[in-house]
């Protein structure tokens, strides 16, 4: 529900997990600001959209450990797919970890 519409969260929701994290950090240096964790929050949420995208494209068999996994037959398909969206390169060879987790949330 905080999640409104797209996952798009509102102000107070990204104080309110700025003051968690810094709650509970054991770690030397600033705290997160509610700034940066939005941020993070965009830049995962923009990656997840990348990988699922390869993940939901029929002739690709995306794994966590391999990526997209192109082999002989699917080289076709890839190419066809980073003419029109360049970001997938970067699964081609490796997995997100984050997918997953992602996965259950959105």
């Amino acid at each position: 529900a905080k999640g409104g519409d797209g996952m798009n969260f509102d102000k107070t929701f990204w104080f309110a997990t700025a003051a968690e994290l810094a709650s509970k950090s054991t770690r030397v240096g600033p705290a997160k600001s509610s700034e940066a964790c939005l941020q993070k929050w965009k830049r995962l949420h923009k990656m997840f959209k990348v990988v699922n995208k390869v993940v939901n494209t029929s002739g690709i068999t995306y794994t966590r450990k391999n990526g997209a996994n192109i082999t002989a037959e699917s080289e076709t398909i890839w190419s066809d797919l980073l003419k029109v969206d360049p970001q997938v390169k970067s699964v081609k060879t490796t997995g997100w970890t984050h997918y997953e987790a992602l996965l259950d949330i959105l």
